[in-house]
């Protein structure tokens, strides 16, 4: 009798959350859409989260607007130097990044990706002209961390630093940390494709779907607690000009979209990793992305590849519902 009243309680204690309702709260971080999802039972409480998250995402997004005249990034943009303790450290972390992935994740391309005009209305591609313009420029451009300051200074002709990709997966880690202060453990945040997530309700871990690149399908669905997801796809940015599609993952070397891969999904232990580990290996081969994924501890992958292949790394099976 004991063992059975045993396993009837850590049964319950074991789902101790399951009952708890779900409640989802929309916002916006940039161009993004924010969906902040959290098991909360308490009113007051969730009101008061919920205040914490916009308060947090309006915050940052002060730091990453690149229009913003007051913002961090703006002002390393303008001076080519920061001492923000804050960027230093998100930058420190991209450039590790973009030295995992051989350069493939270039922090320059502000200006190039702002002459597309991805945040128009109708976007226009540059002139062949316009892209050789910027091309040598931005794969001679480099960032130094001034250890004296702690602080980092990009080289002259570094026309702009651009953290898309990076910032949404920062801003999920960074919204999830205060809820998780604020005593609301089993929560997800949701900016754009990037995932950051926390303990779930009922202990078998967010769902997040992962669909197909071209024809908008489910390809995948993952449950994942504890850590983030980003997806990089030609779908980011995409539109049409002239019968020609474009998206918002340009390579340095060229200036052009990147066409080696379709999609990189990336599982990692922090959503700002996943989100910068998607955009570096979106440039690369399906080889060399998936030798990355799987020679990088707990991080894993999918690959859909140009002919509609799909490639996984060696864990991510962990990940997968079946």
């Amino acid at each position: 009798m004991l063992p059975l009243l045993l396993l009837v309680f850590l049964g319950v204690w074991g789902c101790k959350s399951r009952f708890v309702p779900v409640t989802t709260i929309d916002d916006y971080f940039l161009e993004s859409k924010v969906q902040v999802r959290m098991a909360v039972e308490d009113r007051a409480v969730l009101e008061l989260v919920s205040r914490l998250s916009h308060v947090e995402l309006q915050r940052l997004e002060g730091m990453f607007d690149p229009l913003n005249v007051s913002g961090a990034l703006y002002e390393l943009n303008l001076t080519r130097k920061s001492d923000d303790p804050e960027l230093v450290v998100i930058l420190e972390q991209a450039n590790l990044i973009s030295e995992m992935s051989a350069g493939s994740l270039n922090l320059f391309l502000g200006y190039l990706i702002e002459s597309y005009g991805f945040h128009k209305l109708f976007p226009t591609p540059p002139t062949a002209a316009g892209i050789r313009e910027v091309i040598l420029p931005i794969n001679r451009a480099e960032i130094s961390f001034r250890s004296e300051t702690a602080g980092v200074q990009l080289s002259a002709d570094a026309y702009g630093i651009s953290l898309w990709g990076i910032q949404e997966g920062y801003a999920a880690d960074q919204v999830l940390g205060h809820l998780d202060l604020a005593g609301v453990t089993d929560a997800q945040v949701q900016v754009g494709q990037h995932f950051a997530c926390g303990f779930s309700p009922d202990g078998l871990g967010w769902p997040v779907e992962v669909r197909h690149p071209k024809e908008n399908r489910p390809l995948a669905l993952l449950r994942v607690e504890d850590a983030g997801v980003a997806t990089a796809s030609i779908r980011d940015g995409a539109f049409t000009y002239r019968d020609e599609s474009y998206h918002r993952h340009l390579n340095p070397r060229t200036g052009r979209p990147a066409g080696t891969l379709l999609s990189v999904t990336v599982v990692a232990p922090s959503c700002e990793t996943a989100g910068g580990l998607a955009r570096g290996i979106i440039m690369m081969n399906p080889d060399e992305g998936l030798a990355l994924l799987n020679e990088l501890p707990q991080v894993d992958g999918i690959l859909v590849t140009p002919d509609g292949t799909v490639r996984m790394s060696d864990g991510m099976f962990v990940w997968l519902v079946e």
